[in-house]
Parts: C-alpha cells; structure tokens; sequence
C-alpha cells in the first residue's frame, strides 16, 4: 500500500499534516476526501500543484487552507501531474501559519463551515453603518443557509466570510443559530405587493433611481420574491435596505415612512 490515512480534519488542521510533509522534504500527494475534494501534490518538501473539485493551481490554495472537514490521506508514489504553484512553498506556509492564527480568533464565534447565523432583531437599537463587504453576508443570516453556503453565493472564501461573521457577532448583529432551531417548511403568510410598490416610492425619494436595484439585490440576498415575501422576514428586510442608506436624515426619512407601510400590510391581511 502506497497511500496511507495520516488524518481526519475534524480532529486536526489540514496545516499540521502539510507542515510536517513539507519541512521533511516528502514527495507525494496529499488529498482530502469528504463533502469537498482537495489535492496538494509535493515535491521535495515544495508544493507544487494544488487542485479542488472546482479550482486549479495556486487558486485552490486559499480553499484548501480553509478546508475543516473530510479524510487526509498521503499517497508517496504519486508524481505531480503538472506545476501549477509558482508561489515559493515557503511564502505558501508563511501565509497559512498566519491564517491559522486568524482562525484561532475566529472560531470560537464561527466553529465550522457547516454553522448557520440569524439576525439579532433587536441589538441596541443605535444605527448602523455597515461596510458594502459585510451587509451582504448580513442580508445572508437567515438561520437557514451555513457559512460555505454565503461564501458561495458571494463568491468569497469561507475564510473571508468567517472573518465577516465574527465581527458581526462581536457587534451583536448576528448569532449563531443552532440546526435544530432552523424553521421548518409550512404555510408562511406573505406581504402584500403594496408593501413593496410603497418601499420602492418611498426609497426612489431618498436615493433616486438606483432605488429598484437596492430592493431586487436585497430581495435576491434573503432568496425572495415580492409575491412570496413571508411577513416575518419583513423586519429584516426594511433593517438592511435601511443600511445601504449613508445619510441618517434620508434613513430616517425612509425608516418612517416604510414602517407605516409595514404596519398597513399587516392590518390588510
């Protein structure tokens, strides 16, 4: 037998089993088998190729580093197929060792890939002012959809969005939200068309023509439609189209004047 089982990763980091291949100088190729696929082939202590199920060469490197569940085997007879890492390994593991620091600080608040996240509906009640990096991973924490699930729909690494979600939970914006509480499939009552023919009028006299655009990404974050809006969404959803609003006075202005429309779709149901 030529390849051997060094490593499950929900036990270990993928980095303590690299790290001890490439300072012994091995040759070989590392991969990890579960829910996503990875390979680093080494030569000579040197990363050389790195490929995952949809990433190849030095692009499958970030995804790789963030990998946190699946079997790690070390198959020693294997040769590189090509050479697609130009990055010397050394600046490879610099790197690495440094991301695993910044996991050490962030999975207390975000423990795996597979971790979902609600909103806090009500923190502090002080405005917020949120970074165009963080509110659409904000408009993501649904309780429904993990951690992979928003970083591939925004096309970021799970890294990037761990490290988004943990200072949205030092903030106090989102938490955690255990499976067992995700809500369940069931009749759910909708909004009426009003509420957003009214949220569109009302965002159009405070931030102009770009306001459709605002409502149909944000309704595109939640995975939405207007004819299907649950009510009990509604709240977080008038939350972050408040958000994308910089000036208080125009926030403001639009705040009132969506909650009265929130508040007359309720009484029409």
């Amino acid at each position: 037998m030529f390849k051997d089982l060094i490593g499950d990763l929900s036990k270990i980091r993928l980095f303590n089993l690299v790290k001890p291949l490439v300072d012994g100088k091995k040759s070989g190729v590392l991969a990890v088998k579960g829910k996503e696929g990875a390979e680093l082939f080494i030569e000579g202590g040197q990363i050389v190729h790195a490929r995952t199920d949809t990433l190849n060469g030095e692009e499958a490197i970030l995804p790789i580093m963030d990998l946190d569940s699946g079997r790690v085997t070390f198959n020693w007879r294997t040769s590189p197929e090509e050479r697609t890492v130009r990055r010397p390994t050394e600046q490879v593991m610099s790197n690495w060792s440094q991301r695993e620091e910044e996991w050490k600080k962030i999975r207390p608040a975000v423990p795996s890939a597979e971790a979902f996240f609600s909103l806090v509906v009500d923190s502090d009640g002080e405005d917020r002012m949120i970074p165009a990096g963080q509110w659409g991973v904000l408009a993501l924490c649904n309780g429904r959809r993990n951690v992979s699930e928003m970083a591939g729909r925004l096309g970021r690494t799970v890294f990037d969005v761990s490290g988004t979600l943990y200072a949205l939970v030092e903030r106090g914006w989102v938490e955690k939200t255990a499976a067992a509480d995700i809500p369940q499939a069931g009749p759910r009552t909708t909004v009426d068309e009003a509420f957003f023919e009214a949220a569109e009028t009302e965002l159009k006299k405070v931030m102009g023509p770009i306001a459709r655009i605002i409502l149909n990404d944000t309704l595109a974050a939640f995975e939405e439609s207007r004819e299907a809006f649950p009510k009990d969404r509604v709240k977080s959803f008038i939350s972050t189209v408040c958000d994308q609003i910089a000036e208080e006075p125009k926030r403001e202005k639009f705040g009132k004047a969506i909650y009265v429309a929130w508040l007359s779709s309720f009484e029409t149901s």
